[in-house]
């Protein structure tokens, strides 16, 4: 159990003048817990001003119990979660639970309020404090991500002495992930794009049986998860010399855009800023109608998490000291191709750390 973060939440559940809170989203479950377990189904955590409670099944009892240490793991008999949550509220005589108004099903909402009438009211929080708390790394936490951060750029070592042309992106896809675990990932934190070609200009892009010619540009985004945490990076590359001078002039216009809002990039800046910082410089080279979505997003036991380096960010939104986020820029011309460079940085009070190091060489020599 995160023993800091539950009294954090038990703090901000006296400011709300909440009794307790639902906790069903995977990953703020495992963040409070320190169970680190991705399926919404296996668990509810209920955090009231004196419990923390891990409502589970049978199939989940002793990796909870072991994992989960300092929260009470309750089992109910037929598996009705519902019922465990309305029994320890008859119990501790809440008046109020809030619950994550975008992680719970309609049904369970409406399970839950039929089964705690006359007991207490629902009230649906957009977000939380949890959000917010996920969003600053712990030393732990940061170490977890770095090494997730070393295990990507070792495999993408591995790829510019591995990469050749005929391969197709499937086996391309393929061999990051074979890599990755052997290198001692999780597995990938999430399923590697690679796009050669004319797929460059789809963002996320699905590897497909295409084979990978010389001369084009092939954009691969991968990232490994190390003990629950995640990295992101993306890097594009070409077989040899360009097959046309265009590449060269995009690359170098999109490698601006990244250096350029990493070197701006520190703690208290709004997201809307830092999305600009990279924007401006590809408005500048007349690129902005290929800019189609947004600079960055944090990254930590979700490989998109908040903070947001966007334009849709909140005015209010700014980016905290500790935050691990992506910088992101990308050019993507319908019919033709496309590219992004991708590092993950670590935000600091006056600047920001690149925790990537994999180089930034447009060509691999053939």
């Amino acid at each position: 159990m995160n023993e800091e973060s539950i009294a954090a939440v038990r703090a901000w559940l006296r400011e709300q003048e909440l009794d307790a809170c639902l906790i069903t989203q995977p990953h703020n479950r495992s963040y409070l817990s320190s169970w680190l377990e991705d399926d919404a189904e296996a668990a509810w955590l209920l955090v009231s001003r004196e419990q923390c409670l891990l409502i589970t099944t049978p199939l989940y009892r002793e990796v909870a119990e072991k994992e989960a240490a300092g929260c009470q793991v309750l089992v109910p008999e037929r598996r009705e979660f519902v019922e465990a949550v309305v029994a320890q509220a008859r119990q501790g005589d809440w008046r109020r639970l809030g619950f994550e108004a975008d992680a719970l099903s309609y049904s369970y909402y409406a399970k839950l309020s039929h089964g705690g009438e006359g007991q207490f009211t629902l009230q649906p929080l957009a977000s939380t404090i949890v959000d917010r708390l996920r969003q600053v790394k712990s030393g732990q936490e940061l170490e977890r991500v770095k090494k997730a951060v070393e295990i990507t750029d070792e495999t993408f070592a591995h790829l510019c002495r591995w990469l050749r042309p005929g391969l197709t992106e499937r086996e391309v896809q393929w061999e990051i992930i074979r890599t990755m675990i052997t290198l001692g990932a999780d597995g990938p934190a999430f399923e590697p794009i690679v796009a050669s070609g004319p797929n460059g200009s789809m963002p996320h892009a699905r590897a497909s049986g295409r084979s990978i010619e010389a001369g084009e540009l092939i954009t691969i985004d991968m990232g490994a998860r190390y003990q629950g945490y995640c990295a992101d990076m993306t890097r594009t590359v070409c077989l040899g010399e360009p097959r046309e001078a265009r590449m060269r002039l995009l690359y170098e216009a999109v490698l601006e855009a990244m250096r350029t809002c990493e070197r701006g990039l520190h703690a208290g800046l709004s997201g809307r800023q830092a999305d600009s910082l990279a924007r401006d410089v590809l408005a500048s080279y007349g690129l902005a109608e290929y800019y189609i979505h947004s600079t960055g997003h944090g990254v930590g036991l979700e490989v998109h998490e908040e903070p947001l380096l966007s334009q849709r960010a909140p005015e209010d939104a700014l980016l905290p000291a500790g935050a691990v986020v992506t910088v992101e820029p990308g050019v993507y011309i319908p019919g033709w191709g496309g590219l992004r460079i991708e590092d993950s940085v670590l935000v600091l009070e006056d600047r920001a750390e690149v925790l990537t190091r994999s180089p930034l060489d447009l060509i691999i020599p053939q």
